[in-house]
């Protein structure tokens, strides 16, 4: 039986068609009988993932096919190591290879060198391929231009003519506002402390969904309150960026707090989630505004830089009391018995196990416990003196300015002091001068921006002892990490209950 392979990766005016492929390896037989067709359209010759070939490796194995025609030999593989492998094969199952396109005879010496030369050349013009789409990558990331994929939450792809180039931009779906409204929605709950597991089950009762059709999650949550595409990125964010090891394109000037922008680049051999470590990523402004104002932006970026697990907790599904239960007797932990008896949660304490603990006379549920540190915990929370904290402002348009020029003064003092050391004495003097001279003017900057940010407004704080008093309602990681910030430790004695505060 001869078969044929036809494969096509992308399709273009100048690309032979499948179809095209099918008819030349055919007219070389001279027959359409006891022919075979498998074809992989849309599928790469980088690798021998496709469905099609692996069909007739299969049929080879089976010893069902004497002859394989191709119409180039790329079109099998652009592989040389993934070729010598293949061919292998066909030498083991006596299967003949004949191309449309080069002629060479297999059999002979020189015909198997001749093949390897075409192999060597195939697999070049992949990687030059490969080179020239990376390049184009980020010529069109340069230049501000809709790279690719589905769009962020909450924007949508719109055409734009940008250098004579006609491509996407971002803009805000305004076809689904409740989009919009979600987006703002999730900044300003992390932003009042609700958990990223909270806001995913919020907007799932909402029967809000992503733009790829899921249901949220807490990972799904936390890319949008990451991503720099819905900040109106000013100088702040030019500098929160820069710490984080981004590589940024445009000059701090452009930073002007209206645009969002864009982060791209290679991710090989990193296992840090996107967005959280940015060493060797480029970011790029793009032609879109943003939705999120730099402040909140910039403090929910704070908000999740904090979260750290629960030390101590183990899975810590089981009371939001974890970690912090001891036993007065023998000053070991106390646990939630696995499982539940009667739907109550017993007292495992560390120390029985050991023979270090006499017991309890009198025994008690986790239940009980919980519900004593509760009214406890919140009676103190009523007359806990809460310090106001400084609510996330706008940055006007004056305090930017003057932020650009205190980064541009900072970046260009670094370089001065990079100077230095190959200065000559009077070289030295001028770059002293001129670094006293830019400190000065940096002092003076920060003065006038001090004086701008000394009224803020500051967060309600009976509305935080409100919500905090509305204990119910309060998500299970919210109230551990609660419990976690306020106590030290819960000890449990025969009946009683002594509520230890930080």
């Amino acid at each position: 039986m001869i078969a044929i392979y036809c494969r096509q990766s992308v399709d273009k005016k100048d690309s032979i068609s499948i179809g095209q492929q099918e008819a030349a390896c055919k007219r070389l037989t001279g027959t359409e009988e006891n022919c075979l067709v498998f074809s992989d359209k849309g599928f790469t010759g980088a690798n021998t993932h496709r469905p099609g070939f692996e069909k007739m490796m299969r049929e080879i194995k089976k010893g069902r096919i004497a002859k394989v025609i191709v119409y180039k030999v790329d079109r099998i593989s652009r592989s040389l190591l993934d070729f010598v492998g293949i061919y292998s094969l066909f030498e083991k199952y006596q299967v003949e290879f004949v191309s449309c396109s080069e002629q060479f005879d297999t059999s002979t010496a020189m015909g198997k060198a001749t093949l390897q030369i075409i192999m060597v050349f195939a697999e070049l013009e992949r990687n030059m391929i490969q080179k020239r789409v990376k390049d184009n990558f980020y010529d069109r990331a340069k230049k501000g231009l809709y790279l690719a994929g589905v769009a962020p939450f909450g924007y949508c792809k719109v055409p734009i003519t940008v250098d004579g180039i006609h491509t996407h931009c971002l803009a805000p779906d305004q076809e689904h506002p409740e989009k919009l409204s979600s987006v703002r929605w999730m900044y300003e709950s992390c932003l009042l402390h609700k958990s990223l597991g909270q806001i995913a089950r919020e907007l799932n009762v909402q029967g809000m969904m992503t733009n790829r059709s899921k249901p949220f999650t807490s990972v799904s949550v936390s890319r949008i309150l990451r991503n720099t595409v819905y900040v109106r990125a000013d100088a702040d964010v030019y500098h929160y960026l820069k710490e984080k090891g981004a590589v940024i394109q445009q000059p701090v000037e452009d930073f002007t707090g209206v645009y969002g922008c864009t982060v791209y680049g290679t991710r090989k051999q990193k296992t840090t989630q996107k967005f959280t470590d940015l060493h060797g990523e480029n970011v790029q402004l793009n032609h879109h505004e943003g939705l999120i104002s730099s402040a909140d932006w910039l403090a929910v970026q704070h908000e999740l830089d904090q979260h750290k697990p629960v030390s101590n907790s183990g899975k810590g599904r089981n009371t939001w009391l974890t970690g912090l239960t001891k036993c007065r007797f023998c000053g070991r932990g106390v646990t939630v018995v696995n499982g539940q008896r009667n739907g109550k949660r017993y007292l495992n304490c560390g120390g029985r196990k050991e023979h270090l603990c006499p017991g309890r006379s009198h025994p008690m549920t986790f239940d009980e416990i919980e519900e004593a540190v509760k009214n406890d915990l919140l009676q103190t929370l009523r007359s806990f003196a809460f310090t106001p904290a400084v609510h996330p402002r706008v940055v006007t348009a004056e305090e930017n300015h003057l932020k650009i020029r205190l980064i541009r003064n900072r970046e260009e003092i670094e370089k001065l002091m990079e100077k230095l050391a190959d200065a000559g004495k009077t070289l030295m003097t001028y770059i002293r001068e001129r670094i006293q001279q830019l400190d000065a003017e940096n002092k003076e900057i920060s003065a006038e921006l001090n004086r701008q940010s000394d009224e803020q407004p500051t967060e309600d704080v009976g509305q935080l002892r409100k919500r905090l008093m509305d204990w119910d309602e309060l998500a299970f990681d919210e109230k551990k990490r609660i419990a976690q910030a306020f106590l030290s430790s819960v000890i449990v004695g025969d009946g009683e209950i002594e509520v230890v505060y930080q």
